[in-house]
Formats: C-alpha cells, structure tokens, sequence
C-alpha cells in the first residue's frame, strides 16, 4: 500500500530560516516520528503523483496501551478501503469483490524514530517557516539529501501533535515529483468505533467475494535466498521473507530497505520466460528496475531515484554465490 501522505495542488513554501541540525530542527523531526503513536486525528487528504491527484479519507486512533486503529477509503476513482489493527492490514477492493489480508501491512510513518541518527548522516535538517494547513498551524522541516541517491522531503508538521500536514518530494532540480496535504482535519478526537469500522466487512462474507490470505502462508520465512551485498549507503534492511502471492507459482522472496525515510522493496521470482532485457521506469517519485538475475526476474521499487534502485538491483545475487565465493 502506498504511503498515504498526500498532495496538494499549489506552491508550497521552501525557504528555510534556520542552521542544519540545529536542536529545535531535530526535536520537530523527533515529534513528527512519534506522531503516529500518539495522535488521534481523522480528516481528508490529496496525494498528487505522476499527474495523478487522488483524494481520501482517513481515521486513526491510539489507545493508552499503544495500539492502532486506522480506517482509509478513497473518494475518487476506484473504491478501496483499508482497515489496520495494529500490524495487521485488511484491504477491501468492493469493485472486484476481493479482501487482501496482510500481517505485515503496517506502513512506515514518514521518519521512523529508530532511524533519526542515521537520517541525519545523509540529510541535513533545516527548520523554515511556519505556516497554515487545513486551519491548523504548522512547521516547515526540510530533509536535504547530501548524496545523489535520495529525493529532498518537506513536511509542515502540526505545531502540537507534529502530524505532517503537508509535504512535498523533490528531485536533484527542486522539481515537485509527489505531494500530499489534509484538506479537512480534526485533531485529538475521542475514540468513535463507527470511524474505524467497516463498511464492507459485513458483505464481503456472502457469496461472490474473494479473500486473498496468501500473505499468511505459514512457510513464509526470513530467509530469502538472496543477499545485497553492497546496498547503497545509509539504507539497512527492514524484512526479509519468502512468500505466496496471488496468481505466482510457488514463492516469492522479498526484501525491504529503509534509510528512515525512503523505502525500497525488492522481489525475486522465479522467470516465467527467456532472460529480458533491464526495464526502468517510474510514477512520481517511485522508480520501478526490472531484470533477469540467475534465471530469475527482480524487480526493485523505491521511491528514490533511478540509480538507486538500480544499484540495489546491481547488488544482488543468490546467497549460493555469496557461500561458494568465501575462501574455506
């Protein structure tokens, strides 16, 4: 599932007023990581990409012992809904009568908290203005890549709870590739069971509704098979596992990498016909690279840029190869 921070059509402020890394630039990235385990919020958003503008929306509460409820549904275009139980993921898809479930559909927040020091060694963190989103006040923070291999970020986290409001996701020539932004938002909220509920659950049950548990298949393991054995700097792996997938022949591999901020996803199958050759191609700020590796297709998506993906695929080989190539 996509991130679901979202777009807003219009300028967005980029000036920044502040040094790199200074202390109130860090403590607003700090309270913006915490905010989805903390804040109660429901609202409507946009998400703009690859000249697409697609608007949602959204329930989300924390209960005091740490769990999450979540309810998403989409306004425009095909209906979907998404529900989220803490780390379990149910998607229903009303136009082709098909439940997704997933246990490992939890998505990632913007920043993780865990990743901040390592953030800060590939990007500076500059404080800029504040400014007024969805009538709330909020604070521009900016993620500057020092490298080639990852896209600027800006969010204006809400001033109290540090929910990101709006954000933008530029390339090398500050060129707009992604943005997201609430329209509608009210924060705080008391727990409403009817918020979060859904409104499929009950149908999907009678006759003519698929439920796709393949994500569930108790051979998944953390073992991939394969290894990168160079990934690119600052990015360490999240999930390692081989599972089922609808419509594929035997498993899958499947490999997750995050720099804390941008994710990367990598896919192994088995080649269904003859070596191709590498394809490349992206949605907004997503970069896609498919290839033929060891009598397999890899694909690498990430939302980076080209080279990045694309060294993830260059890095990657079986972990027989790795074995066989290790002095004894």
């Amino acid at each position: 599932m996509k991130f679901w921070w979202i777009a807003v059509i219009g300028l967005l402020p980029t000036a920044v007023t502040a040094s790199e890394n200074s202390s109130d630039a860090l403590a607003i990235l700090e309270k913006m990581a915490e905010a989805s385990s903390k804040a109660n919020y429901s609202g409507t958003f946009m998400f703009q990409h690859g000249g697409q503008v697609e608007t949602s929306r959204i329930a989300h509460f924390v209960n005091p012992a740490g769990g999450v409820l979540e309810r998403l549904e989409t306004l425009d275009g095909p209906a979907r809904e998404v529900i989220r139980s803490n780390d379990q993921v149910t998607c229903y898809l009303p136009g082709i009568k098909t439940v997704l479930v997933d246990p490992r559909g939890s998505r990632q927040f913007p920043v993780r908290v865990d990743q901040i020091q390592e953030i800060i060694q590939h990007y500076r963190v500059v404080k800029g203005d504040v400014d007024r989103v969805a009538g709330h006040s909020c604070q521009w923070i900016a993620l500057m890549p020092r490298d080639s291999l990852r896209y600027s970020r800006r969010f204006c986290a809400e001033t109290t709870t540090g929910l990101p409001l709006r954000t933008r996701t530029s390339d090398e020539k500050d060129i707009t590739l992604e943005t997201f932004a609430f329209t509608t938002l009210s924060l705080d909220r008391s727990f409403r069971r009817e918020l979060v509920q859904s409104k499929y659950a009950a149908i999907s049950t009678k006759q003519g509704w698929r439920v796709d548990r393949s994500s569930l298949t108790a051979g998944d393991s953390g073992d991939s098979g394969w290894v990168v054995s160079n990934q690119p700097a600052g990015f360490r792996k999240l999930m390692e596992l081989r599972r089922s997938m609808a419509g594929k022949k035997g498993t899958v591999s499947h490999l997750v990498f995050s720099d804390g901020l941008a994710a990367v996803s990598i896919f192994i199958e088995p080649a269904a016909t003859p070596e191709r050759k590498p394809i490349l191609r992206h949605q907004g700020a997503v970069y896609i690279y498919s290839r033929a590796i060891s009598g397999h297709t890899v694909t690498v998506l990430g939302e980076t840029p080209a080279e990045t993906v694309m060294q993830f695929a260059r890095a990657l080989e079986p972990k027989a190869n790795t074995a066989a190539a290790t002095p004894r």
